[in-house]
């Protein structure tokens, strides 16, 4: 066990568990997670702040999805690990920037706009709540901490994150070892438990508040698993049901599915008809800021064999829908009431007399997954929450688009 004594101020730190792992990793992508309460956080910010103080003129960001949700969150906690310390801060109340005596600096910024975190090189940078994070924005990030800013002897990304869907992106990169996953315990954190592993005072309330937790709250904050989210619209779906390889010459037509997007993602699902009327979204393409040329240009890739007979887009994006009309891919709009589309796309995802389901997805489709995982309704309301949905709304809307007519050449799969 090793104590952290800042070289700027009196603070000590002494970390367990993973959150002493995350502190000494120098692996390029490395991300602590684990259920609420751990100090995962804490850690985080305690590593950042021992890198500026070690390495003199180092470059490095501390970024959240949104600036918004940072001044009340992981700034406030950087705060108290760096108070006393002779540091300048930019912005008051609301940080963009922290001055190092040795020159090193720490920026502040939201993916909502990045430009001050991705203008240039980074030694290292930290993310908060990686789990808010597209994939995309993730693997951004990666190519600002290169190792071409050299001012410390590595470079790392690094984050902390609550668990999310089962099938979040954070999830599959390290299993695919892209991504370092560190699993943080109750036990990591010293405000909760002694050395010996007993619960201190504080320790009994915030765990009596835990377990009160119920459905999946309690699932990803006290038991610290991925699982799919409380209030999920679709909350039949499953992994074991709903995400399978399907042969694509089994099916006997396919579409497209697209939602206009820019500042939210832009999504085509490809998607085929079997015979039996089922549905399986194939592939997926979910980017942001992206122009309208990039996506008619991905859906002519995707047409170009003439697999496709339908394309299906949200009827209020006239001006898409003329456009790939004038490329001649036949689009059409489609809309429908958001819970008539709803309904319709649960019964498609209840599992039939057949012992099967009449919509599912193919591993490979990321995001689509995972949304299906966190769409959830508002509180006490018959509407969802718009986030999350974007696949969503493209799947929506092909339910409103089906019946088209059929006949497909499946040469060159």
């Amino acid at each position: 066990m090793y104590v952290i004594k800042s070289d700027l101020s009196n603070s000590e730190y002494t970390p367990r568990g993973a959150d002493s792992e995350i502190i000494y990793s120098h692996d390029p992508e490395v991300i602590i997670v684990g259920p609420s309460e751990t100090g995962k956080t804490l850690a985080a910010c305690w590593k950042l702040h021992t890198m500026m103080t070690k390495y003199a003129g180092a470059q490095a960001a501390i970024v959240r999805k949104t600036y918004k949700s940072m001044p009340g969150s992981v700034l406030q906690t950087f705060g108290k690990v760096i108070e006393g310390a002779p540091i300048e801060i930019y912005g008051g109340e609301r940080p963009e920037k922290y001055l190092y005596p040795n020159g090193s600096i720490i920026w502040v910024g939201g993916m909502d706009n990045p430009d001050k975190v991705l203008s240039s090189e980074r030694d290292v940078i930290y993310v908060n709540q990686a789990e808010e994070l597209l994939e995309a924005e993730w693997e951004t990030l990666t190519t600002r901490v290169t190792g071409r800013a050299g001012n410390m002897p590595y470079s790392q990304l690094f984050g902390d994150c609550n668990p999310a869907g089962s099938q979040h992106w954070i999830r599959r990169r390290a299993k695919e070892g892209k991504l370092k996953l560190l699993y943080s315990r109750h036990q990591d954190n010293p405000t909760l438990y002694t050395d010996d592993g007993v619960l201190t005072v504080r320790g009994e309330r915030t765990m009596q508040t835990l377990q009160a937790l119920s459905g999946v709250r309690y699932k990803r904050l006290f038991l610290g698993e991925w699982a799919t989210a409380e209030g999920a619209v679709y909350d039949m779906f499953n992994h074991n049901d709903h995400v399978k390889v399907r042969n694509p010459r089994e099916f006997k037509s396919f579409g497209m599915a697209i939602d206009e997007g820019y500042t939210n993602p832009a999504v085509i699902l490809f998607i085929g008809t079997d015979t039996d009327g089922r549905l399986h979204v194939f592939r997926e393409w979910y980017k942001r800021g992206q122009l309208q040329s990039a996506v008619i240009t991905q859906v002519r890739r995707w047409y170009v064999r003439k697999w496709v007979n339908k394309i299906v887009v949200d009827e209020a994006a006239a001006g898409l829908i003329a456009d790939l009309r004038n490329n001649n891919l036949p689009a059409i709009g489609q809309k429908g009431r958001v819970l008539d589309g709803i309904a319709r796309v649960q019964n498609l995802l209840k599992i039939q007399g057949d012992g099967l389901p009449r919509l599912t997805v193919d591993p490979s489709c990321i995001n689509t997954i995972n949304e299906f995982e966190s769409y959830v309704w508002k509180p006490e309301k018959d509407e969802p929450i718009k986030e999350n949905d974007h696949a969503m709304d493209g799947v929506r809307y092909y339910t409103f688009g089906m019946g088209m007519p059929t006949g497909v050449d499946l040469v060159g799969w």
